[in-house]
């Protein structure tokens, strides 16, 4: 070795320089002061998140391992100007080692992450700001909405760990702790444990989470931890598969989510989904970057069943859901909540979590109210809902939603079958079509509300397609009706909520009899036959009487349907009608008149009132005024033009229908032999 260094000189001497060099560069770790790379650390946390960050306490370094560790105190990173709290996240010390070796090889594995009285404040404003939202000084958002990549982390500690969230956009805020720790030399599946409690809106809030230990953790393998959140009348269970630790974009997670509303969910997912009763739910989730996949989904809302498919993708600047849903048989209560009427949970929940909900009525009645519904479940109140769209809720998110109920349980209405496609653009939601299927006919159609402006615009167009009156009766008794209907209702309003609108519509309603059958004792009632009518009716002996055509037609104006036309013309009875309906007050205001064909004994000419409100109608006898008496032939030609109008605006082929031709003809030549009769 000597001979070789005497004989290589110059290598020799680059050999002592490279040692030497090697020695002052570990006397200058040793002993560098680590400090003075504050202001340049804190510099490159400012240019990567947009906001002002600082070191204010010591920050040590320690190199000599095959793990070296680093210990940063006193970091601070601020929020934007606009937020109530100045601190976005600070922590007394935070103490991170690395895996050298690991590091070689590619992989970023951290054995160590210690957090000593971290604090984090999450804020977002009303303008849709947010703190979170890095990269941007005033926190505006950026649409990367891409799950954050996590390095592989051994060994966690959360020590005094606080945490604040205010969001406006959901009305949510949350203050509660946070703490972490893996009990060391546990092998049992809880070995790593989180646990957080706040508050929520008001309302208790806790999450817990259970994992397995982490110090054997591979980034190839999978991590598996349970958690569970419970947040006011949410309950959340999850089994989450972590599949490449710690990659959160790429999660398969079990779960089981059950509560009095769903629409409350929003405050947790910020997905705008319906009102409903009480429901439980299940489902296995697979995410896969910005794409939420479920292909299980099945629960209960309410009564009803509830299964399909669902895909959530949250890229770009709304989410946007996209499912195909289903059910075995719906109950039609269980919409109610969608239409501003909540039902009485008592119904769909077990005994002891009915007691608890009657405990707490009066804040649930306020979650109710705020979400979309109404405070009380009774239905004591107005038939149309005044609660009020969540506009930012429609806005937030897109959907592509199909549905369909094979079987529908509704009283004494013979519905067998609901279908709707949902689309949701931008504030734009559209259904159709629309469809409920009866036995015999079924009502179909579109409804749209456009929520893209300070106040939506609603249209609904829907027709009665050949529905079959005999199906509407009781068990034991005969239907009052028979014949085929068809009719359309077109109207368009605005408002934020099912009242407002129906308030301010404009519009039309037509509904025609082509044919059919009516009993004797309901065309007698309507001019007040006592003998016959009466008589008829304590026999139970009733007789049919054709219905040469029947037609009702309503114009709605600013709210207030007024008849243009009733008429129902019979072989033994014309019966004619007028009045309004307010959609503001929900009165009823509309009497009709039957005139007879023949000789009618004793009989009575005042018109038969329909009273009262639209959810508690009345049936009466306007005694004090008498009814003109008006001759047929001149009742039917006031009623041309309007029956024409009619026909025409439901289906233009019903003008050639061989009953309301007829009609038509006989109104138009004048019916003499009505009048002389």
């Amino acid at each position: 070795m000597n001979e070789f260094f005497l004989t290589h000189r110059k290598t020799k001497w680059a050999g002592i320089i490279l040692l030497a060099l090697l020695l002052v560069v570990v006397l200058l770790i040793e002993f560098f002061d680590w400090n003075l790379l504050r202001p340049a650390l804190a510099r490159t946390v400012t240019a990567r998140t947009g906001r002002p960050a600082s070191i204010d306490g010591d920050l040590k370094v320690h190199p000599w391992s095959l793990t070296p560790r680093a210990e940063v105190n006193g970091l601070r990173i601020m929020n934007p100007g606009w937020a109530e709290q100045n601190l976005m996240f600070g922590a007394k010390r935070i103490t991170i080692s690395v895996n050298l070796l690991r590091l070689l090889r590619g992989q970023l594995v951290l054995p160590q992450v210690d957090l000593v009285e971290p604090v984090i404040n999450l804020e977002r404003d009303s303008k849709g700001r947010a703190s979170w939202e890095l990269g941007t000084t005033e926190g505006r958002p950026n649409h990367d909405t891409k799950p954050v990549k996590l390095p592989t982390v051994r060994s966690l500690t959360i020590e005094n760990g606080k945490l604040h969230v205010d969001d406006k956009i959901r009305k949510l805020r949350f203050s509660g702790t946070l703490v972490a720790a893996e009990q060391e030399g546990h092998q049992n599946a809880s070995a790593f444990q989180i646990r957080s409690s706040g508050s929520l809106n008001d309302r208790p809030f806790r999450l817990d989470a259970n994992g397995g230990p982490l110090f054997n953790l591979e980034p190839s393998k999978p991590y598996e931890f349970e958690a569970k959140i419970a947040a006011s009348d949410i309950n959340l269970e999850a089994q989450v598969n972590v599949l490449k630790p710690f990659d959160l974009s790429d999660l398969d997670v079990k779960f089981a989510l059950s509560g009095h509303d769903l629409a409350d969910v929003y405050y947790l997912t910020g997905l705008a989904l319906p009102n409903t009763p009480g429901y439980h739910l299940a489902a296995t989730v697979h995410e896969r970057g910005t794409v939420f996949t479920i292909d299980d989904l099945q629960g209960r809302l309410g009564t009803s069943d509830l299964s399909g498919n669902v895909q959530i993708q949250t890229a770009g600047s709304r989410p946007k859901l996209t499912a195909k849903l289903s059910s075995v048989t719906l109950n039609m209560a269980d919409l109610e909540p969608m239409l501003g009427h909540p039902t009485n949970d008592s119904l769909s929940m077990p005994k002891a979590a009915s007691a608890t909900a009657a405990a707490k009525s009066t804040p649930s009645a306020a979650s109710s109210a705020e979400a979309g519904g109404v405070a009380s479940p009774l239905n004591t109140g107005p038939l149309l809902s005044d609660a009020n769209l969540q506009l930012n809720r429609v806005r937030g998110m897109d959907a592509d939603v199909t549905y369909r109920a094979a079987s529908v349980a509704v009283p004494k209405v013979p519905m067998k079958e609901v279908s709707f496609h949902l689309l949701l653009d931008n504030g734009l939601l559209t259904m159709d079509p629309l469809s409920f299927v009866l036995d015999r006919g079924k009502f179909k159609g579109r409804v749209q509300i456009d929520a893209r402006s300070n106040i939506p615009v609603s249209d609904i167009d829907m027709r009665a397609d050949s529905v079959d009156l005999s199906q509407f009766k009781s068990a034991a008794k005969p239907a009052p009706l028979e014949g085929t209907l068809v009719g359309r209702l077109k109207v368009r309003g605005r408002g934020t909520s099912i009242h407002k609108f129906a308030a301010s519509s404009e519009g039309g309603l037509s509904v025609v009899i082509p044919h059919g059958q009516i009993s004797d004792a309901m065309a007698e009632l309507t001019g007040i036959n006592v003998i016959s009518a009466l008589g008829l009716m304590i026999s139970k002996k009733q007789t049919q009487t054709e219905i040469r055509c029947g037609i009702v037609d309503f114009k709605d104006q600013q709210g207030k349907l007024n008849t243009t036309t009733v008429y129902v013309d019979t072989s033994n009875v014309l019966i004619t009608g007028r009045g309004n309906v307010n959609l503001d007050d929900e009165h009823l205001d509309l009497a009709f008149q039957g005139d007879p064909k023949k000789l009618r004994l004793l009989r009575l000419r005042a018109p038969i009132t329909l009273h009262g409100t639209l959810r508690h109608p009345a049936m009466g006898i306007k005694v004090g005024k008498l009814a003109e008496q008006a001759g047929v032939a001149t009742a039917l030609a006031a009623l041309l033009t309007p029956v024409a109008a009619a026909i025409a605006f439901i289906d233009p082929g019903l003008a050639k229908n061989k009953d309301c031709s007829t009609v038509l003809e006989q109104a138009n030549a004048g019916v003499q032999n009505y009048a002389q009769n």
